[in-house]
């Protein structure tokens, strides 16, 4: 692995006198990984707290006060090209420039076979994203503040619109054909850019956000967590727990794909991850590194179970509807913290404040069957692309937008929140962890 030297340079409107990546409170054990890594990669990774997707940001400062029309203007650029758009400002001509060109690694072909591999086990997958990446990432304590100050996945009211909002997102982008440039996932990666870029300008304006704790609103570490080690390693480590094969070309292939979604949300090549050995590695330089969880993360985490146990999201049922149906609030929330045990590991658990039960034993009881029925079906003849394709269009909340829904979050009901919910927001940040 090359590291890239560090550069003395922080994102956009990062404060002159910011504190360095490796100092900041968000940032544990960093002699430590010093010690296992080496200087030179954490000094590269750490300066990275402080740095983001500039291309994004640049041209979402320059097109906001355009206001409507400057949206207007990346919607045309998304749809139809940005040689479509008329007097386009030069960091929005800047930022399709990068987002159109494909990397000379992208290889269609291998992307295409990694998302018939994350999708093959069908209803599992729907199961792990919600239990081992969803869920688990709320652990990131640095990652969940701009989550935490808008309160979309607290309050009641927004928690099931952020999940299906989040869901839709990473189904369209990982199913075949959808980072394609006219494809469902480019489309929505490049507006959930957007969003990223209004929550950075107002965040980064906002007295709550504590720069010398967090660092910069929606930092490439943070992009790297969520990519990397949230939607492809758990996902592919949750569902060789539950006994589903995945092979070392698959695991590339996987890895390829999230790589590339990666690239379009605006991580840059130098800290990007490259194969598989290189996300395991940047997963467990960052999670080292990541100071443990607060209020703020448990409060994340209390809500989506409570709302997952206790409300229906139509099109999307985490727990086979056979099952379902015979239990109760109680039962399906027992039965859902039972399954993070299992899946995302009693260390996240016992800082979410997920409480232990003995239905963690439940996947390690059906792994055996589960094995067993991969490599029956791998042997006889089999469809694994109709498989997939099967399971992303049973995941109705991907397929799915009703009137009046918006495919992923309106960046200005986003900002909205957080001047709405600031004081509920900040008395949960005024707490001390337990």
């Amino acid at each position: 692995m090359t590291v890239t030297e560090t550069a003395a340079f922080v994102g956009a409107d990062v404060p002159a006198d910011q504190t360095e990546g490796r100092q900041l409170g968000r940032t544990v054990n960093y002699e430590h990984a010093v010690g296992i890594y080496g200087r030179p990669e954490l000094e590269f990774i750490t300066s990275h707290y402080n740095i983001g997707d500039e291309p994004g940001y640049l041209a979402y400062r320059a097109l906001k006060p355009l206001k409507g029309r400057g949206k207007a203007m990346f919607d045309q650029a998304i749809a139809h090209g940005i040689d479509t758009v008329v007097d386009p400002p030069a960091e929005l001509v800047a930022l399709f420039a990068e987002a159109d060109n494909v990397p000379d690694w992208v290889d269609w072909d291998q992307l295409h076979r990694g998302s018939v591999a994350y999708w093959r086990a069908g209803k599992l997958v729907v199961m792990t994203l919600a239990y081992a990446a969803i869920g688990a990432g709320f652990r990131t304590y640095g990652g969940s503040r701009p989550l935490v100050l808008s309160r979309r996945l607290i309050e009641r009211d927004q928690v099931g619109r952020r999940l299906i909002e989040t869901l839709r997102w990473a189904a369209n982008a990982s199913k075949p054909g959808g980072m394609q440039r006219n494809g469902d996932g480019f489309r929505m990666t490049m507006n959930v850019r957007w969003i990223h870029g209004a929550v950075r300008y107002h965040l980064s304006r906002d007295k709550s956000w504590n720069w010398q704790d967090w660092g910069l609103v929606v930092s490439n570490v943070d992009s790297i967590y969520t990519m990397g080690c949230l939607f492809c390693e758990a996902v592919i480590d949750a569902l060789e727990k539950a006994g589903i094969k995945v092979t070392q070309q698959e695991k590339e292939d996987i890895t390829a794909l999230w790589r590339y979604i990666g690239h379009v949300m605006g991580i840059p090549e130098d800290i990007n991850f490259t194969d598989w050995a290189d996300l395991k590695r940047k997963s467990a330089i960052v999670k080292l590194l990541e100071h443990p969880a607060d209020e703020g993360c448990r409060a994340l985490m209390s809500s989506l179970t409570d709302y997952m146990c206790e409300e229906e999201i139509e099109g999307y049922e985490v727990i086979p509807a056979m099952i379902d149906k015979r239990l109760g609030v109680a039962q399906r929330k027992k039965l859902t913290y039972g399954l993070m045990r299992a899946w995302a590991g009693d260390e996240i658990c016992d800082q979410l404040g997920v409480p232990d039960n003995k239905l963690r034993y439940l996947l390690p009881a059906a792994r055996p069957f589960i094995a067993a029925y991969d490599r029956i079906g791998r042997r006889l003849p089999h469809d694994d692309e109709a498989r997939a394709l099967r399971a992303i269009e049973a995941f109705g909340v991907a397929t799915t937008v009703h009137e009046g829904e918006t495919e992923v979050a309106d960046a200005d009901d986003v900002v909205h929140g957080f001047t709405r919910f600031a004081e509920r927001a900040n008395e949960i940040l005024r707490r001390k962890s337990a």
